[in-house]
């Protein structure tokens, strides 16, 4: 086989491949501008005339030098096309050559929502009438997310967009588990929903305990109940000798506590030496 031919057969493998990958291009054009999308527009040799713009309801934006151009319901090949014939005719760049590139799509964003925090596959979902694996309520999310990971905390913030506002939805984990209240997980979601899965609270014990370390804080954790998850008190440690380091209005106080008092998120228990 001869360069050339080699060249070409080459060149038909990488174009079956990009196919393959990528779809053929008829494809990728199917998708039309529409209102809503977010777009950048760049002029070659023109920096000066980079535009980021959303088409407006009308299917409209403005652009620099021309001004209102319809451009929702065309591809983005004809609308390239359009802005540059307007550039060249009105005399404004001669031979221009425009680059469009979707930066965000109306209907993608009303068709998905979004995961974040500790659950094993944060990301972007789709919803069920976008198709057929979709989410639909918050638990399918979760599940499509892989679960929670072992530091969740044990409550989850579903975002929900209302107009110009945001209303934050608090689920909490443990009440579906420990009363069953399964209607908890079962919110509709919307498009553009956001649900936020935090990391769980914590306290710290050191001094004269088994195991001092970082540990997680249960809802009504005690003094005791946390000792107990560091091992107990050592030999050389005095029940009357606990102290808790907590954030008390932005400075850090010294709390003398009892064995039954309740733990606060981020507390540190120090246990002291016994002096006898």
């Amino acid at each position: 086989m001869n360069g050339n031919a080699m060249r070409n057969s080459l060149i038909m493998f990488l174009t079956m491949i990009s196919l393959i990958v990528t779809g053929p291009a008829s494809a990728m054009d199917a998708t039309l501008l529409g209102a809503g999308d977010v777009i950048k527009i760049t002029v070659y040799g023109q920096p000066d005339l980079t535009t980021v713009t959303r088409i407006a309801e009308t299917n409209n934006l403005t652009f620099p030098l021309i001004g209102d151009v319809v451009i929702g319901g065309l591809s983005t090949a004809d609308a390239e096309d359009k802005i540059a014939l307007l550039l060249s005719s009105g005399g404004f760049v001669k031979n221009a050559q425009v680059n469009i590139f979707v930066e965000q799509r109306l209907q993608t964003l009303s068709n998905t929502v979004t995961i974040l925090g500790q659950v094993v596959r944060p990301g972007k979902y789709s919803l069920q009438s976008a198709t057929v694996e979709g989410v639909k309520t918050l638990i399918d999310l979760i599940a499509a997310a892989g679960g929670t990971t072992v530091s969740a905390a044990g409550h989850i913030i579903l975002i929900k967009q209302q107009g110009d506002k945001q209303k934050k939805i608090r689920v909490d984990l443990f009440e579906i588990l420990d009363e069953g209240d399964y209607a908890q997980t079962n919110h509709r979601l919307n498009g553009g929903d956001i649900v936020f899965v935090p990391e769980m609270d914590v306290f710290y014990i050191y001094g004269q305990v088994q195991r001092p370390g970082r540990y997680r804080l249960e809802r009504g954790m005690t003094v005791m109940q946390a000792l107990s998850v560091g091992g107990g008190i050592t030999e050389r440690g005095s029940e009357k000798g606990i102290q808790v380091k907590r954030r008390v209005d932005g400075a850090l106080a010294t709390l003398g506590v009892k064995p039954d008092d309740e733990l606060a998120k981020d507390d540190v228990i120090y246990v002291k030496e016994s002096l006898f």
